[in-house]
């Protein structure tokens, strides 16, 4: 899928997210042993941001996943590799 397309439907689930639970969440580009913001609402906190691998490129990253059911969250993750893979 071309990155500009997947980085607007991420953006647009990022605000759905972050309207309905309040969580912030974004989108790292894995570069070795670096990430790179990419896209979302990037949110500075005490404690280090939980990553969850989308695949060897990108990860999504959030301070707050617990706020999120389980099974929104795993919708979520589904849905964001679906579209990597296009």
């Amino acid at each position: 899928m071309e990155r500009g397309t997947f980085i607007s439907k991420f953006t647009k689930l990022a605000d759905e997210i972050k309207e309905k639970y309040g969580v912030s969440i974004w989108l790292v580009e894995i570069l070795g042993r670096r990430r790179s913001f990419v896209a979302g609402h990037k949110e500075d906190a005490f404690l280090p941001p939980e990553e969850i691998f989308l695949n060897e490129k990108f990860a999504v990253v959030s301070n707050e996943w617990e706020k999120i059911p389980q099974e929104e969250k795993e919708k979520f993750l589904n849905t964001l590799k679906k579209e990597l893979e296009k």
